[in-house]
């Protein structure tokens, strides 16, 4: 994925073969966003909640799955939306299930209705919802409906009235939403249609700043004189990351595991060169991984601004990293954007 980044940023190549590798890209992230949510869900964990625009979302996700059928989207997304606190994998998985359903639902073709509007809940949700900013989520079908008695059914495991169903899709619909402190609700009427309706906690900022795949953050002002410090066994990872820091101007020194990052800091700070920020893999075979790396770099210097990396998506170090002291973090495989974002927020003191 960062590869595929660094090609199409250096330009130089044709039309059709940037659509292409453009498009090899988004696939790589859907596998990526897919995987991870695999992970979470068969080894426990809770998601990697950012701030997330759910309008790119859900029109990618709703019309990606709907390709090649009869039934199309419409789509009601208001253009002040809220960012969601949501894991950006996992919340388009909850899109892609429920428009499934919808499409299996209108065997002659139709449309599927979608709205997203920003929600201020106070005490008349009792205790479903604590008071507070949700983005609200509408998916409506004009299918036959659903019967009152398997309503109250749809998200229990296994539960279906599809001939070929795995009864799975629902219920982990309802697990996602749960995790993300949100609520999900779904109301039918027989020969007209349903709709599923989720509250998502909104995020308490005055602007996001979208970071795709297919963006790429400006040049920071003074990164030619900013030193970071990449901590990761896989040597491909190493180059890989150092490439990526060199393209938008950082000056980057690449190691191994924890105790040579630990000596490189120390050697850079007595030497009046510290690194700025250090990106830490979490996990190294055999060897001090980026938590213990950590609290001994602590040691040397409270102030060190750390990024914890990792593709293991199910270690509630990523859903919580700032109580473990880290200042980021990057969700490996990396896509250029996020990578260079992340560094740029730690560096700032934006929160992330």
């Amino acid at each position: 994925m960062g590869n595929m980044s660094l090609i199409r940023l250096e330009g130089g190549l044709g039309e059709d073969s940037s659509r292409s590798l453009a498009q090899a890209e988004k696939a790589a992230v859907r596998a990526r966003d897919l995987t991870q949510q695999l992970l979470t869900f068969a080894k426990g964990g809770a998601p990697i909640r950012t701030a997330v625009s759910l309008p790119e979302v859900v029109r990618e996700v709703a019309e990606f799955t709907l390709h090649g059928s009869k039934v199309r989207c419409q789509f009601t997304l208001a253009a002040d939306l809220w960012p969601a606190s949501a894991d950006k994998g996992q919340i388009g998985q909850v899109v892609q299930n429920i428009v499934i359903n919808a499409m299996q639902a209108m065997t002659e073709g139709g449309v599927v209705e979608i709205t997203a509007a920003n929600v201020q809940i106070g005490s008349e949700m009792g205790p479903i919802l604590p008071p507070g900013r949700y983005v609200r989520l509408d998916i409506t079908d004009h299918g036959p409906g659903i019967q009152r008695a398997d309503l109250t059914r749809i998200f229990d495991p296994y539960f279906t009235t599809k001939l070929r169903g795995s009864g799975l899709g629902l219920a982990t619909v309802h697990s996602i939403v749960k995790k993300h402190a949100g609520h999900i609700n779904a109301e039918s009427e027989l020969g007209k249609g349903t709709t599923f309706t989720i509250w998502l906690p909104a995020v308490e900022v005055t602007a996001l700043r979208e970071t795709t795949a297919l963006f790429a953050p400006s040049r920071p002002s003074g990164a030619g004189q900013t030193r970071v410090l990449v901590m990761d066994d896989e040597q491909f990872i190493c180059d890989l990351a150092c490439s990526i820091l060199k393209r938008y101007g950082y000056q980057a020194t690449a190691v191994k595991d924890g105790a040579a990052a630990v000596s490189e800091y120390a050697r850079a700070l007595a030497a009046g060169e510290p690194y700025a920020v250090i990106i830490l893999d979490l996990t190294i075979p055999g060897g001090m991984g980026g938590r213990q790396t950590l609290e001994e770099l602590l040691k040397l210097d409270p102030a060190v601004k750390a990024i914890v990396s990792s593709g293991y998506s199910n270690d509630m170090v990523l859903s919580n990293y700032q109580a473990h002291g880290f200042r980021g973090m990057i969700s490996n495989p990396y896509d250029v954007s996020d990578f260079a974002h992340a560094v740029e927020r730690v560096l700032t003191g934006e929160r992330a």
